[in-house]
């Protein structure tokens, strides 16, 4: 039997749905206090390193990070993944088993703090992410035999007054 539509349902429909799409569309903003900012990592050309290998920012920053593979003549790929301390064995063991299909990343991981999806040469991609408390965070790229030199630490210093 085919579902017919009252005109109760089309009114109620109607006066509901720009509020729903209104509701989704609105993107979580961040704390009063938080300071935006913005840093760059990229591969270093052709070789297995991030330049910069340090970053730095403060707890409860709000970090916009731009990747951008730099390679020219390599055909890896390579992403960015912050992940908590002491996890790097557990999470490039993970990576290797999500696969490629999962762009070697262990979707869901709680011990995945940010990351990019993987890039080819010349590609970029941003992450947006709220600093943790302050410490020293690893991120690594996580595909496999990379993380091995391809990894550098983010600073996060106490959260600024």
């Amino acid at each position: 039997m085919p579902a017919t539509l009252t005109r109760r349902t089309f009114a109620w429909v109607a006066a509901v749905s720009p509020v729903m799409l209104a509701a989704c569309s609105k993107t979580p903003s961040p704390a009063p206090s938080a300071k935006q900012v913005d840093l760059l990592v990229e591969s270093n050309g052709d070789l297995l390193e991030f330049t910069p290998k340090d970053l730095t920012c403060h707890a409860g920053d709000l970090v916009r990070l731009t990747f951008r593979h730099t390679g020219k003549y390599v055909s890896f790929e390579h992403n960015w993944v912050l992940i908590m301390p002491g996890s790097f064995d557990q999470i490039t063991a993970a990576a290797a088993a999500a696969g490629e299909s999962k762009g070697y990343l262990p979707v869901g991981d709680s011990r995945i703090l940010a990351f990019t999806p993987m890039c080819r040469r010349g590609q970029a991609a941003i992450t947006q992410f709220t600093a943790p408390k302050a410490g020293d965070y690893l991120f690594i790229c996580t595909f496999p035999g990379h993380a091995q030199s391809m990894w550098g630490i983010l600073h996060v210093l106490p959260k600024a007054a």
